[in-house]
């Protein structure tokens, strides 16, 4: 059995947080399997095309394996915030094998084979995250079974750099073909990715062998002139497929087929190398990356302390300026603090003379200043208090 569901066959999440969510896509539950699926749980949310189920205490009796081979499209699973699982199971023809097994060479990602299936498991285990990235990633993950079948290997790509980032590959190992449009990922990608915890950076870095994808959409006329060409043994077998399904797996592999054809190999940008890159390689360009964009933040951060400095430094010169030509009556104000002996109003003094301190030294008195300054503490020579907050301020 699978390390990643040997898991949870296994029970070994034991009085964690759970959750299981099965769905079906290709076709409905019958009423007899929802009944065998019950039998499994009595307290799981069941319908014909969906199973769910959380756990705190105890563990799902149930085998995934068994579960996907049988009756469901994809599965994912969480456990405390730890562990985080998605299971696809894609029909065998619809994924060239000789082609897939290039990503799935590492723990985080692998591939299993049934009669009927080619079912993929991502699986991502570390520090836990926050119980509410637990749930509801069905629904912005499965959208990715259905781009696999299109041929969009994007998935499988992030999912062979996952492990590169898990330490799993050799340093000298090459990297698998790269997908076109790595730099711009759709919506289920990006869910991946944050799914699995891969670094930005390691993407970006990926994506500089990454071309652009094409118009997603061919035009009406393209496809009807690759179809005219197209020999009348496939035309037949698309024709007989698409009567015999009952859901659009027959368009997705006519668009998979004619995407194959308008898209060959892309050429190689002039002076880029043409040797697939090293994982060793890969993470040195990441560590730039990283690099660039933490110095790129500190100098944001200076930058933005600098403004903050200067907007301070310039409300403290209009604040200064008002004070200007009411020195005399600060001083009272000040003496007068000092008589009352309570230490709030001490606060209030030094407060007052910090002020007068700064307006003496823009204005260049800094002598009439020390002169009042003496005057005042020899008007309060009594009260050790008052005279020890002149003296912690340094004046």
């Amino acid at each position: 059995m699978d390390r990643s569901l040997s898991l949870l066959a296994n029970g070994a999440h034991v009085s964690e947080y759970l959750y299981y969510e099965f769905r079906a896509v290709d076709r409905p539950l019958t009423h007899r399997e929802i009944r065998e699926l019950r039998a499994l749980s009595t307290r799981a949310e069941i319908t014909a095309t969906s199973f769910v189920n959380t756990y705190e205490w105890g563990d799902f009796k149930g085998d995934p394996n068994i579960l996907m081979e049988k009756y469901f499209d994809a599965f994912v699973y969480t456990a405390n915030g730890c562990v985080f699982q998605l299971v696809l199971r894609l029909p065998r023809r619809e994924l060239d094998m000789k082609d897939v097994s290039a990503y799935c060479v590492g723990e985080s990602l692998h591939i299993r084979k049934t009669k009927n299936f080619t079912i993929l498991e991502f699986i991502s285990e570390g520090e836990g995250r926050d119980w509410e990235d637990s749930e509801r990633w069905m629904d912005s993950l499965i959208p990715l079974r259905a781009d696999l079948m299109r041929g969009d290997l994007r998935a499988l790509y992030l999912g062979w750099l996952f492990c590169l980032q898990n330490q799993e590959l050799s340093p000298h190992a090459t990297e698998p073909p790269v997908p076109a449009g790595l730099a711009k990922l759709t919506a289920p990608l990006q869910s991946l990715a944050h799914f699995l915890g891969i670094d930005g950076e390691l993407i970006e870095a990926a994506a500089e062998r990454s071309h652009n994808l094409s118009a997603a959409i061919p035009s009406r006329a393209k496809l009807a002139a690759w179809i005219a060409a197209m020999p009348e043994v496939d035309k037949n077998s698309l024709l007989l497929g698409m009567a015999e399904d009952n859901d659009s797996r027959s368009r997705i592999d006519l668009l998979r087929r004619f995407n194959q054809y308008r898209l060959p190999p892309m050429p190689r940008a002039e002076g880029e190398d043409s040797q697939p890159r090293t994982v060793s390689q890969i993470m040195a360009v990441a560590q730039a990356l990283t690099a660039q964009r933490i110095r790129r933040e500190a100098e944001r951060k200076t930058a933005e302390q600098e403004k903050q400095e200067q907007a301070r430094t310039a409300a403290r010169v209009q604040y200064l300026g008002k004070l200007a030509g009411r020195e005399a009556q600060i001083w009272e104000q000040v003496d007068a603090l000092a008589q009352t002996k309570q230490p709030n109003n001490y606060d209030r003094a030094l407060s007052h003379i910090l002020d007068l301190r700064d307006l003496a030294a823009r204005r260049g008195q800094q002598v009439h200043f020390d002169s009042a300054l003496e005057r005042l503490r020899k008007n309060h020579h009594a009260k050790p208090t008052f005279l020890r907050r002149l003296s912690d301020a340094n004046l």
